[in-house]
């Protein structure tokens, strides 16, 4: 691993050095893995260079600077401990009474939870808190606080819990980008016991796009880190230290096989909070048979067969029919009721969409303004 990388970071080097000979007033895009990042460059004697420190970062590596060196590792000993360090102060434990679900035999349920501003606000997962009675939130530090529910969206599986503190340390979001199958993921929760909490456990990104049937409306990503009874609601993290997900589920029966809320649909969920105070969304107003070639993960673009539309919906409104089989919103495939769920997050109440129809075995476009799902 350590030889891997430092050949790779040579090569780097070598190419910004000798390939990209440029005027001093040239500013050069450094991309790593065909991402673009925000390195800057610095031209001197017509050779280009780039900071190592900001490299290093970006490729998940760990760099310490002191004022007359810099010291690259590649080795996992070096940079989870670290990881696990710099996030702890941003992931607490859940713990509350509860009358039902899952929870122990003395009616206390466990949970995780991830600071996301430092005024308070703690994002998990809304199956760790709705039910409860009374919510404590318990820092780092040892210290409680009574916490209460601020936002709350079931379909996604979603909640953001607050306390009456200020100064927390708040998590740093990743980016979709940072989600790439075989990546090492990190999870961090308090499995099965109020005494584990803050444990750490370390996989890798199994798969993308997953879905879960009759329990989750969006794709999750799938890890094998261990993910057990408590975890929920705890952060997923790349080896920079940054959430790419929530984790949410684990699968039973099955070894390393758990799931985590992606980072995309984290964001959007957070977004509709605090702009509307909930998560706005939209409905064509139509019942759907979806696709089982699809349901079985086969290629399929059949798309979702409308079986019922409901009168005064937009779908009556805009000359949708029973029988018509809805292949794509705004150019996007729909074959699940996820992947429509999925097309539904760039659409708001109002908004004009563009649905791909195939009726009677012939194509079509028909566009449709979107009501709000009540």
């Amino acid at each position: 691993m350590k030889k891997r990388y430092l050949i790779f970071l040579a090569a780097i080097m070598l190419l910004l050095s000798f390939n990209f000979i440029v005027s001093g007033a040239t500013q050069l895009k450094v991309s790593i893995n065909g991402f673009q990042t925000d390195i800057g460059t610095a031209t001197v004697n017509n050779k280009v260079y780039v900071d190592a420190e900001a490299f290093a970062n970006q490729l998940g590596l760990s760099a310490s600077k002191t004022s007359n060196s810099i010291n690259i590792s590649t080795k996992n000993d070096d940079i989870i401990p670290n990881i696990i360090k710099s996030i702890s102060p941003s992931v607490v434990g859940i713990i509350g009474n509860i009358d039902s679900g899952n929870s122990t035999a003395d009616g206390v349920v466990l949970g995780t939870g991830v600071i996301i501003k430092s005024g308070g606000d703690i994002l998990t997962n809304a199956h760790v808190v709705e039910n409860m009675s009374r919510i404590i939130v318990v820092l780092n530090d040892g210290t409680g606080y009574e916490a209460r529910i601020k936002y709350i969206d079931k379909p996604s599986d979603l909640a953001v819990i607050k306390i009456d503190r200020i100064g927390l340390t708040a998590a740093t979001l990743g980016k979709m980008q940072d989600i790439v199958i075989g990546k090492t993921a990190i999870a961090i929760g308090t499995p099965m016991s109020f005494q584990n909490r803050n444990s750490a456990s370390v996989g890798v990104i199994s798969g993308l796009n997953r879905s879960v049937d009759g329990f989750y409306q969006y794709k999750l990503i799938q890890t094998d880190a261990a993910i057990n009874p408590g975890n929920s609601g705890g952060p997923l993290l790349t080896t920079k230290g940054e959430v790419i997900g929530i984790n949410s589920m684990t699968t039973v029966n099955a070894q390393g096989l758990s799931y985590a809320i992606p980072i995309d649909t984290v964001q959007y969920v957070l977004n509709h909070f605090y702009k509307y105070g909930k998560v706005k969304r939209v409905t064509l107003g139509a019942d759907f048979e979806e696709d089982y070639v699809a349901l079985y993960g086969l290629p399929s673009k059949n798309g979702l067969k409308i079986t019922s539309i409901k009168k005064g919906s937009c779908s009556e409104k805009y000359g949708l029919k029973k029988d018509d089989f809805i292949y794509s919103i705004n150019g996007v495939y729909v074959n699940t009721l996820v992947d429509l769920n999925e097309a539904y997050k760039s659409v708001l109440p109002g908004n004009k969409v563009k649905v791909g129809v195939r009726r009677n075995g012939k194509t079509q476009s028909i566009n449709v303004v979107m009501d709000e799902l009540k």
